[in-house]
């Protein structure tokens, strides 16, 4: 479901966090997107993921997730807001955050539940 941007970076500390930009018109942002529902499983608190919708109809951001199943939370993001002042220059865009809030690494492009949980630094499956 599409959250209030009342969330911030700041009630991500303490644990990494991953924050994944994507687009329903996105065709890389569709490949990817079922493995963020699996990650989601898989991290039990141990590390947050959060989806920032980036230009999106409302309809269509609502009915991505819902296709996909995603129960973490998702944030709509529009140009000159949170997108802009990470940078986001295309689609889909992951950026991980250490236990502090710092930016440790940006992954470019559809990203798998392996990848994203390697960046998080923890143990990782096959692909996924």
């Amino acid at each position: 479901m599409l959250v209030p941007p009342r969330a911030t970076i700041a009630s991500l500390r303490g644990k990494p966090a991953a924050i994944n930009f994507w687009a329903s018109w996105c065709e890389p942002c569709r490949e990817e997107a079922p493995a963020f529902e699996r990650l989601t499983r898989r991290l039990r608190g141990r590390a947050a993921l959060v989806g920032v919708d980036w230009e999106d109809d409302r309809a269509a951001a609502l009915a991505f997730v819902d296709r996909y199943g995603w129960t973490f939370p998702s944030l709509r993001g529009t140009a000159g807001s949170v997108a802009e002042r990470y940078g986001i220059f295309g689609l889909p865009m992951t950026f991980v955050l250490d236990r502090d809030g710092r930016i440790v690494e940006v992954l470019r492009g559809p990203q798998t539940a392996g990848d994203i949980a390697r960046a998080l630094g923890l143990p990782t499956r096959a692909r996924g």
